[in-house]
């Protein structure tokens, strides 16, 4: 009887530390797993710091870039899965616009695992990670390693969606002064936003 009331208290100690261990890999908030919540910060980290390097060196008269949290659907049980993040831009007035959304009647684009970024698993579990320098050429960059945007895989200029999107803010009265420019706003401040959450970008209000 002893020896069976061991037993029992093994299976049951085994399985409460299998049941921590599942729930310390998981976010039940989000749906993800942890592996899966640090690529997708990692990655977005880099997205954020090539749109908004972007931003800066190519346009005058913003004084701040920030950005929307790290908006998901989908997932395993709910394909496909989607991440986006909406950069934010405030000109030299204060006044504030959220690019990616409609203005009259056109959409805009954001910013995400729909062609902008590849997020993956190798076979060992490694991340991979590759940013979009170039659309028209359809060229990306290996940024696995990274922590910060390397040189060479800043944007090559013009990137269209992006700079239609700014004109459209710019000539509805949202944006001031903020005009296409070599010297661009090396002053603007950068607010880089890695915060996880479900929901749809579209949907999305600051």
């Amino acid at each position: 009887m002893k020896n069976k009331m061991l037993i029992v208290s093994a299976v049951l100690v085994t399985l409460l530390f299998a049941g921590v261990f599942y729930v310390s890999q998981y976010n039940f908030s989000t749906g993800l797993e942890r592996k899966e919540e640090k690529i997708i910060k990692h990655g977005f980290r880099l997205l954020e710091e090539q749109m908004a390097t972007y931003i800066m060196e190519n346009y005058s008269g913003i004084s701040k870039i920030e950005f929307s949290p790290i908006l998901i659907q989908g997932g395993e049980d709910n394909p496909p899965f989607t991440a986006d993040v909406l950069p934010v831009i405030y000109d030299e007035e204060g006044n504030r616009a959220v690019m990616g959304q409609r203005i009259g009647k056109k959409g805009y684009p954001s910013y995400g695992t729909t062609g902008d970024l590849i997020l993956d698993f190798d076979q060992q579990g490694n991340e991979i990670i590759f940013l979009e320098v170039s659309p028209t050429l359809d060229k990306k960059i290996d940024v696995s390693n990274a922590d910060q945007l390397p040189e060479e895989a800043k944007l090559t200029p013009p990137i269209k969606g992006t700079d239609d999107n700014i004109d459209a803010l710019v000539n509805d009265g949202q944006l001031r002064d903020v005009k296409k420019s070599d010297s661009g706003s090396p002053n603007a401040k950068i607010s880089y936003n890695t915060e996880i959450k479900r929901g749809s970008y579209s949907e999305w209000k600051p």
